[in-house]
């Protein structure tokens, strides 16, 4: 099989109420797939599905917390990761709404393994993409509304409770992710450590009904760039073409990385990879 020079992975993880390929789906075009893997072939595309919204028919619920998630989503890539040219390769993700905190908290977790042998995602992690992704700290005021926007979004169905209690205004959990993760990147800008490259992409539309879901203030981390997107908060990741605006935007970003952190390992031929859970 013929060998390519490989920069590395780029993982997708959806948000509330998507799922591994709608998400990132603009009618027939998967663009992760039909876009991305044509324009940076070197990389391992992955993308990455959870239970995070609403039942299917006779099928529950996951009960699940972000948490939980989090984790699903480390023993995922730490699975596909377990050769030791794969444990230490670059990755980035492209993470939609409740999926960039889902991320956030699966490299926070991984801070904490200290096994012998056993890589962390958080330190091999090279970039961060955020679409509409919620970092509201500790301003319960502002979880609150999000919580009721976002709500307006799902489908009618069973709604995951314990992900949606995730949002209220009495979440813990959520807070302290509001004020760890911006601590921790700012941690990896010191010298001596690998830097983690980071934007955060804002909807520029409202949704119709609803207005903004995520507004540019909360969607933003602190000295870190932020722009936005011309859609709404669905839309925001979702292109059908080479030539939609958004998908060059977002594409510049990827593709600025890919030269800041190409690699001359050799392996075979990339692919795209489907590990939803």
């Amino acid at each position: 099989m013929t060998e390519k020079l490989t920069i590395g992975s780029i993982c997708f993880v959806h948000g509330l109420g998507g799922a591994g390929i709608s998400t990132w789906s603009k009618g027939d075009v998967f663009w992760p797939y039909h876009l991305l893997a044509k324009d940076i072939p070197e990389a391992r595309i992955m993308t990455w599905g959870y239970k995070a919204d609403v039942a299917h028919f006779l099928s529950p619920t996951s009960t699940n917390r972000v948490k939980d998630h989090a984790k699903s989503l480390s023993n995922a890539l730490s699975a596909l990761r377990n050769s030791p040219e794969t444990s230490r390769r670059p990755i980035m993700f492209v993470t939609h709404s409740l999926g960039g905190l889902v991320c956030a908290q699966s490299l926070l977790e991984s801070l904490f393994i200290d096994a012998a042998g056993v890589e962390r995602l958080s330190d091999h992690t090279a970039a961060l993409t955020f679409m509409g992704t919620p970092f509201e700290g500790s301003d319960t005021t502002k979880w609150s509304n999000l919580f009721k926007r976002l709500s307006q979004l799902l489908p009618i169905g069973e709604v995951n409770k314990n992900l949606l209690d995730y949002l209220r205004t009495d979440s813990h959990e959520l807070k302290i992710l509001g004020e760890d993760f911006p601590k921790w990147l700012n941690n990896r800008q010191t010298p001596g450590e690998r830097r983690v490259q980071v934007v955060c992409f804002f909807e520029e539309l409202p949704t119709h009904g609803i207005g903004h879901i995520v507004p540019r203030e909360s969607a933003q981390i602190a000295g870190h760039e932020s722009l936005s997107l011309p859609d709404n908060h669905v839309g925001i990741c979702k292109f059908d073409n080479f030539q939609d605006p958004k998908y060059k935007i977002v594409l510049s970003y990827l593709m600025k990385w890919v030269v800041e952190i190409r690699e001359g390992s050799r392996v075979q031929s990339p692919q795209t990879v489907n590990i939803s859970t």
